[in-house]
């Protein structure tokens, strides 16, 4: 199923397609695991059978021998993008399939395997051959002499990455062309050319699309304005928002089109959906709340005494609650502030602003319309609530050990957790004595967040782990260097600067495509959607499943 719907997106991507593409970069990713997983398969079907007989083994070591040609067909691909091996891989998918259902058929019933193999199938891609040149230089004696030649070539379409080790330069729609090319590469000193007569492929693809299929893949992406930093998603990704180191906040509609470009007079360093799309706060110093899409500002803006570290929308109170730490230029020194506004910027009463320390205060929101806020004082933290709208003053809840470095709470608000320099500690801020449920999870780490199912997680730079409402863990999944960590209806993490991770419910891992470097990670308050801002000028949207 994997392959066949990766190879709809593909020969789109071959054909020009502007939907339901993939890069070939990205399809060799998946095709070198999907590979791995065919392997592993047949390995095993083999060693089941070794000493069976009868129709079901007569078909199921034929379906096992064709994943060995899927196999070696993916890798060849992944490894020198030649098309040949991408049809080649089509037809061994179209066979497998054939097969598959040909085993089904002398089995007891089963209803779910059958729809998937009709879904399977219903992915149709054709190639039908033509003829073309292509310029190859090599082979090389290592992979390092390739990329050297690669790199004094200039511009080629792939270098193999397994001996031999050939740079494919071009392909071109007739001999003289690629004899040009080849004699223009002999003065650059690169190793011996060939030109040789091989396929052309043109790639269709049927009606039926994969969608659900390839979630791992961009739903949209789409340029965003200048240079940005900070970006966020409204539900069901109807608005994109983006905020860049020279003020200027773009708003866009779900499908890339700018609609309104407000500007600030500093960096842009938090910006916020409201839960219904209508209103975004965003800023630094200064935090406003903007319309959308228009980008009016409406109502009296934040002023904090440093850039916003913090914004959070607090459902049920329909408000908006900005945080910063004291003023960090010259003169140095002074108190930190929490400032709350109505979606349309109306400044809320007391106890609003609240001053905090000169460190400021980590902020986060229940469903139930609470602010919890949590301070450091004397070495340690001190977290309180109060209900937004209701309450004129902050109630204490309890006191952790250490400085404070971020504060969760669940979507019910009955499981929060604190994050300070001596450890990660969960408690209950709804029972009748929040202190005697303060239990300390582990060391400290660099992200915390809950699920939507009261799943806690716990991110440090070399692992994402997962406790149950109880605090068991349930599993923990290896990290190269965990940057962010943000949650949607699954935990996503940024591990490194171009890897994002989706983690499922029993602790399996899918990379997103995101395609590039990654300077921000947001999800959309419905939890459906997750944007990356990538390369500081694209935002990349998933539909998570």
């Amino acid at each position: 199923m994997r392959f066949a719907a990766y190879d709809y997106a593909l020969a789109g991507t071959f054909s020009g397609e502007k939907s339901r593409i993939v890069s070939q970069e990205r399809y060799a990713i998946v095709a070198r695991d999907g590979a791995r997983a065919a392997s592993a398969f047949s390995s095993a079907a083999v060693a089941t059978t070794a000493n069976a007989s009868g129709p079901i083994r007569d078909h199921l070591v034929p379906l096992a021998d064709g994943f060995t040609e899927l196999t070696k067909d993916a890798n060849a691909f992944a490894d020198g993008g030649d098309q040949t091996n991408f049809a080649l891989v089509i037809a061994d998918v179209a066979a497998g399939w054939q097969r598959l259902d040909l085993l089904a058929s002398l089995l007891p019933a089963d209803a779910t395997l059958t729809k998937t193999i009709a879904r399977g199938t219903s992915f149709t891609v054709s190639a039908i051959a033509g003829r073309q040149y292509a310029l190859t230089v090599g082979p090389f004696s290592t992979a390092a002499d390739a990329d050297a030649a690669a790199k004094k070539i200039g511009t080629v379409r792939s270098v193999t990455r397994s001996a031999p080790f050939i740079v494919r330069v071009g392909t071109y729609s007739d001999r003289p062309a690629a004899d040009a090319a080849a004699a223009a590469l002999a003065s650059k000193g690169v190793g011996s050319s060939l030109v040789r007569e091989e396929p052309r492929y043109t790639f269709t693809r049927g009606s039926a699309a994969p969608d659900v299929e390839l979630w791992r893949e961009p739903a949209r992406v789409f340029d965003t304005w200048g240079t940005a930093r900070r970006l966020a998603v409204a539900s069901d990704a109807a608005w994109v928002a983006t905020g860049s180191d020279d003020g200027t906040v773009a708003i866009f509609s779900g499908e890339g089109v700018l609609r309104a470009l407000p500007r600030f007079n500093a960096g842009v360093t938090q910006l916020v959906f409201s839960d219904d799309s209508k209103w975004l706060m965003a800023g630094g110093t200064t935090v406003a709340n903007l319309a959308v899409p228009s980008g009016q500002n409406f109502g009296i803006n934040v002023r904090l005494p440093a850039p916003a570290s913090q914004i959070v929308f607090v459902p049920k109170a329909r408000a908006f609650a900005a945080g910063s730490q004291g003023p960090t230029g010259l003169p140095a020194g002074g108190p930190g502030q929490i400032g709350g506004r109505a979606p349309d910027g109306i400044t809320l009463g007391s106890p609003f602003p609240i001053t905090t320390p000169a460190a400021g205060a980590a902020i986060a929101a229940s469903e139930a319309g609470e602010l919890y806020l949590a301070t450091t004082t004397a070495g340690s933290t001190d977290v309180e609530v109060f209900r937004v709208g209701l309450e004129r003053g902050v109630r204490g809840v309890t006191r952790i050990p250490g400085q404070i470095r971020g504060l969760v709470v669940d979507r019910s608000g009955d499981r929060a957790a604190v994050m300070t320099d001596q450890g990660v500690y969960r408690f209950g801020p709804h029972d009748a004595d929040p202190n005697k449920t303060v239990s300390r999870v582990g060391s400290a780490a660099r992200e915390i967040g809950f699920g939507p199912d009261a799943t806690f997680y716990v991110m440090d730079r070399e692992r994402l782990t997962a406790y149950d409402p109880l605090g068991v863990q349930k599993w923990a999944y290896p990290l190269v260097d965990g940057r962010r960590l943000v949650m949607a209806s699954r935990p996503v993490v940024l591990d490194g600067s171009d890897k994002v991770l989706a983690l499922a419910p029993d602790g399996s891992a899918d990379e997103l495509g995101v395609g590039g470097v990654v300077q921000d990670l947001a999800a959309s308050p419905d939890l459906k959607r997750v944007a990356a801002l990538v390369d500081q000028r694209r935002a990349v949207l998933f539909t998570l499943p």
